[in-house]
């Protein structure tokens, strides 16, 4: 059983001891509030060592993990103001969604990172969301993953310099049709005539002429067609070529992958595949899906997939494993095939996992 011990308080800041053991689980009531709350702001004083002195958290975050007593994950980001982090000051928000579900959470820590992302220090913590008299309750308590908030805004920017650039691809097309027409009405130019034709001779028509019904013409030459035909190809090419450049499949589902930690493969056909699609310039989406055996007799359990492309810890990363009370967390290396996956599934059985990865060419 875990030890339970009250936090402290050192000039009206609560004190987070890096140092403390992994089963000891620090109780923070200030951390407590009422269902519906947002924003809660609390101010913290990183320690470390038996003496409890400051920590350096200059080129270092920290951001907050929990399980809800609904058994929802909330994962709140990098919310929080530095005060002084050469000693270690800093207030943290607390985001509203980790007060949606009433009662104690079931599982809660702080999460220390380095400048490499990496963590190198988690504090257990204890707090309880207490029900509120006017708080109207909208549904569910939800999953939550702050950082998925902060790609995301990324992402709508990128698709909308996506959709700018179409735009302007389509508009030199515009002026394409512009010239063809211009074509298209020197050649009516050109075969006009002011001569009456003759059966079987040889006419040359320069005068205005006009034809009622239909004209059935065998052969027919002019420089103007031909230099019609010559800009028509040249737009289409060029057409064409911007449009290979804008959406293409880089790679079709493929099993070129190798599964570490608790994960294996499934082998029962619908083994998990992976697809990476380009969308623009350097960007691409990785995509995959299908069953994976999950071997461990833990509930939460550490595994990795390394990918045949290369990624990085600044793309994006989005994952799910389909059981009911199971989860899938991605993490990124810096400039690696390796990506990391913090999952909870039903022990020894197949499960259905999802992925998504935003990343660019390197």
């Amino acid at each position: 059983m875990a030890d339970l011990i009250e936090a402290q308080d050192r000039n009206n800041r609560i004190v987070l001891d890096t140092t403390v053991s992994a089963d000891t689980v620090t109780k923070i009531p200030a951390m407590n509030g009422h269902q519906g709350d947002n924003g809660r702001v609390v101010p913290f004083v990183i320690v470390e060592g038996p003496k409890h002195q400051p920590k350096n958290m200059q080129g270092k975050s920290i951001d907050l993990v929990g399980t809800d007593h609904d058994g929802r994950v909330k994962v709140s980001g990098s919310t929080y103001k530095p005060i002084n982090m050469a000693v270690g000051m800093l207030d943290f928000t607390i985001p509203g969604v980790f007060y949606q579900a009433v009662g104690d959470y079931q599982q809660a820590y702080f999460r220390i990172k380095d400048s490499n992302n990496q963590v190198i220090s988690t504090i257990n913590v204890k707090f309880s969301v207490i029900e509120g008299a006017d708080y109207l309750t909208l549904g569910d308590s939800q999953i939550y993953n702050g950082y998925v908030q902060q790609s995301m805004a990324g992402i709508e920017q990128d698709v909308a310099n996506w959709v700018n650039q179409v735009k302007a691809m389509l508009s030199g097309t515009q002026g394409a049709a512009d010239i063809a027409n211009s074509a298209v009405q020197a050649m009516l130019a050109a075969i006009q005539s002011s001569q009456v034709p003759t059966k079987g001779g040889n006419n040359v028509l320069n005068g205005d002429n006009t034809f009622h019904g239909t004209t059935v013409i065998d052969n027919l030459k002019s420089p103007s067609l031909d230099n019609l035909r010559n800009q028509m190809n040249q737009a289409v090419n060029s057409l064409t070529a911007r449009l290979s450049n804008v959406l293409r499949v880089d790679n079709g589902w493929t099993r070129d992958y190798t599964l570490g930690g608790c994960l294996s493969r499934a082998n029962n056909g619908n083994d998990f595949a992976l697809s990476k699609w380009h969308i623009m310039d350097t960007l691409n989406i990785i995509v995959g899906r299908g069953d994976v055996r999950v071997d461990n007799d833990q509930d939460y359990n550490e595994s990795q997939i390394y990918l045949p492309w290369t990624v990085d810890n600044a793309d994006m990363a989005m994952a799910q494993i389909y059981h009911f009370e199971g989860y899938a967390l991605p993490r990124l290396d810096i400039n690696s095939k390796k990506l990391n996956i913090s999952l909870k599934g039903k022990r020894h059985e197949i499960e259905r996992l999802s992925l998504l990865i935003i990343s660019f060419d390197r």
